[in-house]
């Protein structure tokens, strides 16, 4: 099967997040990854950029014709129009519950801007994610919980109640949290997320996107 069409044949999404280098832009743009997410500083855990560094990357990525994401954390609104004027992401990914007044203010302000929530299993909020279900256009569900000093990941079938309950606003939901290739099919197979949102596990030892492991993926979900 052709590199190309292995994830169009599942009708599954690819996301690569915690992007850090050109070299992993060209990657992606060579093998048919259309979907890469910036870490904001401002959030825990690894691979993070600052402002400058992301708004380089995000330029990159426009002329790849590549869909940025960026995952930041909830700032001042002021600070977070500042952040997003500057870095020019395609999507926002809003860790941590953002107001829903600041959400409608991000969309009355930059028009095209796709929102996303980024959501974990400890921070799972029913009656908030039923309320701002119509700003909303993607689910990030993360399977990780990050703190300072550790990443605690949870198992996928203590998680599908949440998983099913947002499938129930039919906005795309996309699965992540140490997913690599011996567990990708089968998180597919089990949750049928509309994409999967994979990052440590398609690094090399340089942070960079490695050629091989995306790859192998990129196979094993082909047989999913």
């Amino acid at each position: 099967m052709a590199k190309s069409a292995i994830l169009v044949s599942m009708n599954i999404n690819l996301k690569i997040c915690g992007i850090t280098s050109v070299s992993s832009i060209k990657i992606a743009a060579e093998n048919n990854v259309k979907l890469l997410g910036f870490a904001s500083n401002n959030l825990p855990g690894p691979n993070t950029c600052n402002d400058e560094e992301i708004k380089n990357l995000i330029e990159e990525c426009d002329y790849y014709k590549i869909e940025s994401v960026l995952l930041t954390r909830h700032q001042t609104l002021k600070e977070l129009i500042a952040q997003i004027d500057f870095t020019k992401p395609k999507t926002i990914s809003c860790s941590y519950f953002f107001p829903k007044e600041d959400l409608q203010s991000l969309k009355s302000i930059f028009k095209k801007l796709k929102i996303g929530i980024a959501i974990n299993p400890k921070k799972f909020d029913r009656t908030y994610l039923s309320d701002i279900h119509s700003l909303t256009d993607i689910y990030y569900y993360d399977l990780n919980v990050y703190t300072d000093n550790e990443i605690i990941t949870y198992p996928l079938n203590d998680c599908l109640d949440h998983i099913q309950f947002l499938k129930t606003f039919n906005i795309p939901v996309f699965i992540g949290g140490g997913i690599n290739n011996n567990n990708a099919k089968n998180i597919v197979k089990i949750a049928s997320p509309n994409g999967l949102d994979v990052s440590r596990s398609l690094k090399d030892e340089n942070n960079d996107i490695s050629l091989l492991k995306l790859n192998e993926l990129q196979t094993s979900l082909s047989a999913a």
